[in-house]
């Protein structure tokens, strides 16, 4: 299907195509959303984003990114905006108002229905990372005391004004949440039957000034198709959608991705060339800052053979034979050190990002991944001591063995402490967990890794 637009949109694009209007009748707006921001040029995509029909236009911006947004709407008149925000529903309106510059959002407003521009300036004002700024106002409330038949009526009425009709939600006279029941119930119940005895009183709902990422995950924790929300009254003011939770949790869980691997947190492959170098660079800084430290460490060590005193012994106390030896296993050192880390930040910060790791089970799992580290530490270093003692000699495997194993469980612990302490601190772990545990991790293990062999081959 995606394929189908691309064609359509290009033989549009090169003059092939004999209709005012881009042919796209019965493909999906996201395809198309998909299709202009990946495939076309900016100036391209506004120019066949102008020959969709009108709700096909208003349709695409729903779907579309923000920076595709952004390049649609260059230029346009406020009036046509308005014409747009009123075809979608109006989360979706407030997304799109906030990416137009403040005159043009005024005058957008003017041009809107009074009820509709209330709603959207309403939406407006809430945090964009709540509950209120990721909620939507339509959807259908009922009284207790109403019949079923009257409610049905009511729904086939009102259907279109509402984005979802799944769940109705009980309101005394004050519009306090009072229950919810769903239409599935509505339908199976007798049509003269009352409201406020078939209800649910028991209601997962979710408070207006609320973290998104939290209610994006009660709400698909308990499997519901929307989540009331209500403010400090108990007024019930809008709902969330599963739509709308996944899309919070796919870009939450791209923002921790992009953080761990030290890429900031609004990358993406679409980027300019110095739009990347400019999110990329500033984490590298940590990793440099480690490596010349590290590299005064190696020199401390490894430096100064040709200095010692004897010949036969370095001012370390090992061998120079020996030290040679050991040196030529800090790569693989490093990358044990660094992988077994990675997975460990990788772990946390999911486990902090799904809610899989609450307040009475830290500690738990703290020390499940210190046990982590050791394990993993002992069997690599009971693989590598037979082929560094085949290699070199006995002690230099020993000494390499037993480095690896205090290395990579130091790692372990360091890396499960950074992610643990920064998600304590009130910050997201994945910000410091990937670059900074990497230079700590390969600092430290540089260090452990010398001292070992000092300690077993020194004098």
């Amino acid at each position: 299907m995606r394929h189908q637009v691309l064609l359509a949109l290009r033989d549009h694009l090169d003059g092939g195509a004999e209709e005012a209007f881009v042919p796209v009748e019965g493909q999906y707006p996201a395809d198309i959303a998909d299709v202009l921001w990946l495939d076309f040029e900016r100036d391209e995509a506004r120019r066949l984003y102008q020959c969709l029909p009108e709700e096909t236009q208003a349709e695409v911006l729903a779907e579309a990114e923000a920076r595709l947004v952004e390049a649609l709407l260059d230029g346009i008149e406020p009036e046509m905006l308005a014409r747009k925000l009123e075809r979608i529903p109006a989360d979706d309106g407030t997304d799109i108002l906030a990416i137009v510059p403040e005159e043009v959002r005024q005058q957008v407003l003017c041009f809107i229905e009074p009820n509709d521009a209330s709603d959207l300036r309403h939406l407006a004002e809430y945090d964009p990372d709540s509950a209120g700024g990721m909620m939507t106002t339509e959807f259908i409330t009922v009284s207790q005391d109403e019949r079923i038949g009257d409610v049905l009526k009511r729904i086939k009425r009102d259907e279109d004004a509402a984005e979802t009709i799944h769940s109705l939600y009980v309101t005394d006279q004050r519009e306090v949440l009072q229950g919810v029941i769903s239409s599935r119930e509505l339908i199976e119940a007798g049509i003269h039957e009352i409201i406020g005895d078939l209800m649910n009183p028991d209601v997962i709902l979710a408070r207006v000034d609320e973290d998104q990422e939290d209610v994006a995950h009660r709400l698909l924790h308990y499997n519901l198709s929307a989540i009331p929300v209500v403010d400090p009254r108990g007024v019930i003011v809008g709902i969330v959608t599963a739509d709308d939770a996944l899309e919070v949790l796919e870009g939450e869980g791209s923002e921790d991705a992009l953080l761990l691997a030290g890429a900031g947190a609004d990358s993406d492959a679409s980027e300019t060339l110095w739009s990347k170098v400019i999110h990329r660079a500033p984490m590298l800084t940590i990793p440099v800052i480690a490596g010349l430290v590290m590299s005064r460490v190696m020199d401390r060590f490894a430096g100064v053979l040709a200095e010692g005193p004897d010949p036969a012994v370095s001012i370390t106390g090992i061998a120079p034979e020996s030290l040679t030896a050991i040196i030529s296993f800090i790569p693989m050192v490093l990358a044990l050190a660094g992988t077994v880390g990675m997975q460990t930040s990788a772990v946390l910060v999911r486990g902090f990002a799904v809610g899989q790791i609450v307040e009475g089970k830290r500690r738990q799992v703290f020390f499940t991944e210190m046990q982590v580290g050791l394990i993993l530490g002992s069997m690599c270093a009971l693989i590598a001591l037979p082929a560094a003692t085949w290699f070199v000699s006995w002690d230099v495997g020993l000494a390499m063995g037993l480095a690896l194993l205090i290395a990579m469980s130091w790692t372990t612990t360091i890396a499960a402490g950074i992610a643990m302490g920064t998600e304590a601190a009130g910050k997201d772990p994945a910000v410091v967990a990937g670059p900074l545990m990497i230079a700590v991790s390969d600092l430290s293990a540089v260090v452990i890794f010398f001292l070992t062999a000092e300690m077993l081959l020194g004098g």
